[in-house]
């Protein structure tokens, strides 16, 4: 079996020429590398193409698989550390560029920016977030030059670091493409979503490997292809399986008739006309009581009791004239004794009193709280009036609907793994919560937003093995199995109730709720020591001396 191939920029340690590779030497300026940076250019738009085409907003997942195996020829095609910085920051940019247009949406519904302004600011986020994919594919390059190994073998690696190290504004992973195949998502209750962006990494790198043994008439390098193909069989074995264990599971598991409300008040609607949003959910809700007897939990979407309220009052003809089975309800609430406002989740009891509360931690900057809103007060003031002024939850605890423990989360937050992970740990007694509860607004994004939002949202339930019930304001709801699937969805900006039994899983966490992001650490520890072992060598070497 043949090893991994080494780099063949350093012609002093291998034997093989940069020329004979098709590479440049490092800091070479000559016409000829000149000459091969619009040709890397041009292969790294075709790796951001390729990723976001692949997503899920355009869906044609089997492009995902391939979407880094362009950026790794363009990296060959780089002269130096800079030349692959900006050739992957590159590629990030046109993959941001081309998945998030509906941020121009964004930012003049809710920023009230000119159509120009917009599209400038959109252009300016999407290039920080590249960094992300600059940084990747700088460290691929970099460790290929200093170790021999090659780029096909480190980039998978530097992708998992890269996506557990580096922040998004709006966090998002390669294996999100996969969100609604389910036969391929499973071993996220291993490694989390991470370990899927490994497997797929790892097939654009044995394919590059492939192809460039190719183009050079050299020996293929099967033990890359090798492990690439073991993966993914293991990927697909274990889905199959895991599947089959959950659907027996949860068939025989007690099931909460759970209800979800959808009542079309977009955010502009609920504070320009709050009591009529809060009236229509109302009716939906004391609908169901009357006419669904078998519900015995009804959810109401991010601040749908869009009124303030204070303490814990008996919501008893506020939510409902009368409260005839928990009821889980967004709401903006306050303190009697302390100033500031939260975003919660409450939990009322059948006869309308308030049990419980989950307060949002993740507040989203900008639209729930304002860096430096002391200040820049009277700016934020102009041109955010929709703007919140949040306080960040501080409590982790599920909330209890009567005899069941539903984790709960506000909008965005389930979208980040490490604290969907944070909010499913065993509580004093060693139980874990029964279910997750997921409840958003969505409304200011137009309608390409929502969908991509339920699909990041899809692999909390497989990392976790719990099903997910997602409230909206305007869309898209949805029950969410304990294997990814989505069991029901309600359409966008429509009234509609879903109703679904909801199995109550009392086992103890998954291998990634225990372990959580073992696997990030694994990959960054790798790529640092990669980057700083011969430096580190170095300085040891003259400590000792």
């Amino acid at each position: 079996m043949n090893q991994p191939r080494l780099c063949p920029a350093n012609a002093s340690a291998q034997k093989t020429s940069a020329a004979s590779q098709d590479l440049p030497a490092t800091g070479q300026k000559t016409p000829a590398s000149r000459r091969r940076l619009p040709a890397a250019l041009g292969l790294a738009t075709l790796s951001g193409v390729l990723y976001f085409v692949g997503f899920v907003d355009f869906g044609v997942w089997p492009l995902a698989w391939i979407c880094l195996c362009p950026l790794l020829f363009a990296l060959r095609l780089s002269a130096s550390g800079k030349e692959a910085f900006f050739v992957s920051w590159w590629m990030g940019a046109t993959t941001f560029l081309g998945g998030y247009y509906w941020l121009v949406h964004l930012f003049q519904t809710f920023a009230s920016l000119p159509p120009p302004a917009a599209a400038l600011l959109y252009v300016a986020f999407c290039a920080a977030q590249g960094l992300q994919f600059a940084v990747m594919g700088a460290v691929t390059w970099r460790v290929a030059r200093s170790t021999g190994l090659s780029m096909g073998w480190i980039a998978p690696v530097a992708l998992v670091a890269a996506e557990f190290a580096i922040p998004l504004f709006f966090q998002s992973y390669l294996a999100n493409s996969l969100a609604y195949v389910p036969h391929l998502i499973q071993v996220a209750d291993l490694g989390g979503v991470l370990f899927v962006s490994l497997i797929m990494a790892a097939v654009s790198g044995a394919l590059f490997e492939v192809v460039a043994a190719r183009i050079e008439r050299r020996r293929y390098p099967w033990a890359i292809a090798l492990c690439a193909i073991g993966l993914l069989a293991f990927d697909l074995g274990y889905s199959a399986l895991r599947m089959r264990q959950m659907d027996r599971r949860d068939a025989a598991l007690p099931k909460l008739t759970t209800a979800i409300v959808q009542g079309n008040v977009g955010a502009g609607d609920k504070h320009l006309f709050a009591q009529a949003g809060v009236d229509r959910f109302k009716q939906m809700s004391e609908a169901l009581m009357r006419e669904r007897p078998e519900v015995g939990l009804i959810v109401w979407p991010e601040s749908a009791y869009n009124l303030l309220v204070r303490g814990r009052p008996n919501m008893t003809g506020r939510v409902a004239d009368e409260v005839r089975v928990p009821m889980l309800v967004g709401m903006v609430r306050g303190e009697r004794d302390r100033p500031g406002m939260w975003n919660s989740l409450a939990a009322i009891a059948p006869g309308g009193q308030i049990e419980g509360f989950y307060d949002k931690v993740e507040l989203l900057a900008f639209g729930e709280y304002i860096p430096g809103e002391r200040l820049l007060k009277p700016l934020y003031e102009r041109v955010l009036p929709f703007s919140s002024g949040f306080i960040h939850g501080e409590n982790f605890e599920p909330l209890a609907v009567g005899p069941w423990r539903l984790s709960a989360n506000i909008c965005y937050e389930d979208i980040l793994p490490r604290h969907l992970r944070r909010l499913m740990q065993p509580d004093a007694r060693g139980k874990t919560p029964q279910a997750m509860v997921n409840v958003t607004n969505d409304s200011w994004y137009g309608p390409a937003e929502p969908p991509i939002h339920l699909a990041l949202a899809v692999f909390r339930a497989v990392e976790h093995r719990r099903w997910l019930v997602r409230a909206t304001a305007t869309g898209v709801s949805a029950f969410v199995d304990s294997s990814g699937r989505l069991v029901q969805k309600s359409g966008f900006e429509t009234v509609e109730t879903l109703i679904s039994p909801v199995p109550m899983v009392e086992a103890g966490p998954t291998v990634y709720g225990r372990v959580g992001d073992l696997l990030g650490w694994i990959a960054l520890v790798a790529v640092l020591a990669a980057l700083l072992g011969p430096r580190a060598q170095k300085l040891w070497r003259r400590l000792a001396g």
